[in-house]
């Protein structure tokens, strides 16, 4: 028999543990069960934790999302059989009502939050559970109590999305509760998303206008005609959003690039992982053009806290800066479409431009055909992209102009 020592990184990435199954039962200590499984686009891990009381099984599954969790859990039920107390009697002791675990939770949570997250917490809790469940004690907190009182009235007018939000936000006030109290007898409430059937909703246009190379020059104008109009406090943003149009990366993947990943000898930036490439597999090569390798060094002179390895630095505890505030900076434009938009112009301009398939989606990190072909299709298509990512970039000056947040020298 195989034996498996659990850790929070194979939990994070349950491909080592899976391998080629579809599910994975693992035996931790104090009777914790941690189930892994197979669904079509994503892995789910959940924990449950097994005990024996007056002959009698008890399985609960556990509203934890970390290892560390679900083990001091176990610990303290298994204390209790031991102590001859049952598992699930803590809750009786528990006078709190939903209005306390609202504050508890915004207390805990409000430090790593925009200011974006924090004002739609507050409008969904102030609006939608105070007023209805605030004197609710948590113990009483049920699925059927919650549908009743809140979510049957958003669902009659059509707000599907309020739903959605406050469907989240009460899940994961009370999954922050039973952390707490280290109790799983409050009712389950993941039940709660499977009680609607919630419209898919609409994505908004990732382009504007049909997709011609006058398009996107004139898209790209006049986006970074705007962008120079807006107020900011610091001009990062406005560079980091810039520089993103060079790169074509996700606005996640940018905020995590560090000076130490830069490479000025060689032209390019190594993206540790993307979307669809783990760091296991070595991340991403980035081909930089000369525009691009000034504005990243620009970048690096504006940084404050030299022992910061992030390009784009804050003081926040990640170390690096908030998506938020240039998906937000973005949105000031006010044009109809998302962010997502720059690698849709960028892609599209690289088709326009008689880019083979291959190189055009290497560009992007996509990767290309089935599993057969990815086995035997062992190329980034480096050399290739430096030369087209090259003309990209000199489109881009032409679009930019004199909109460019980096100052002339």
């Amino acid at each position: 028999m195989k034996i498996i020592k659990l850790t929070q990184y194979k939990l994070d990435n349950p491909e080592i543990l899976l391998q080629d199954l579809n599910t994975v039962a693992i035996s931790d200590i104090n009777g914790l069960l941690v189930r892994i499984f197979r669904r079509k686009k994503f892995i789910r891990v959940i924990y449950i934790h097994r005990c024996t009381w007056q002959k009698k099984r008890i399985e609960v599954r556990l509203h934890v999302t970390t290892l560390t969790d679900a083990r001091k859990i176990s610990a303290q039920r298994i204390n209790s059989v031991r102590n001859n107390i049952h598992p699930d009697l803590s809750c009786e002791n528990i006078v709190l009502t939903i209005r306390d675990a609202v504050d508890e939770y915004r207390n805990k949570k409000c430090k790593n939050w925009s200011e974006r997250t924090l004002e739609e917490y507050n409008n969904i809790v102030n609006l939608h559970i105070i007023p209805n469940l605030g004197n609710v004690l948590l113990k009483d907190i049920t699925v059927s109590l919650i549908k009743n009182a809140v979510l049957d009235n958003l669902a009659e007018q059509g707000k599907y999305n309020t739903l959605k939000k406050t469907i989240s936000f009460l899940r994961s006030i009370m999954e922050h509760m039973c952390n707490i109290y280290h109790d799983q007898r409050f009712d389950d409430l993941h039940r709660l998303a499977k009680v609607y059937d919630i419209p898919r909703g609409q994505h908004f246009k990732s382009m504007v206008g049909k997709g011609t190379i006058e398009d996107i020059q004139k898209n790209i104008s006049l986006m970074f005609s705007k962008i120079s109009k807006l107020k900011c406090r610091s001009v990062i943003p406005k560079l980091a959003l810039e520089i993103n149009f060079y790169l074509l990366l996700r606005v996640s993947e940018l905020i995590n690039i560090q000076i130490s990943d830069i490479d000025f000898a060689k032209h390019l930036v190594h993206v540790r992982k993307t979307k669809t490439i783990s760091e296991r597999d070595g991340g991403f090569h980035v081909p930089l053009s000369n525009h691009a390798e000034s504005l990243l060094q620009f970048a690096i002179s504006l940084k404050i806290n030299r022992q910061n390895n992030f390009v784009f630095e804050s003081k926040t505890e990640s170390g690096h800066a908030s998506e938020r505030t240039i998906i937000d900076l973005f949105y000031q434009t006010e044009l109809p479409m998302t962010i997502h938009g720059i690698r849709a112009l960028g892609r599209t301009w690289l088709g326009l431009n008689n880019v083979k398939f291959e190189f055009a989606e290497a560009c992007l990190s996509h990767k290309v055909g089935n599993q057969t072909v990815q086995a035997y299709l062992r190329t980034d298509f480096f050399e290739e992209r430096r030369l087209y990512m090259q003309k990209w970039s000199d489109f881009l000056q032409r679009c930019i102009g004199e909109n460019s947040a980096m100052p002339k020298n």
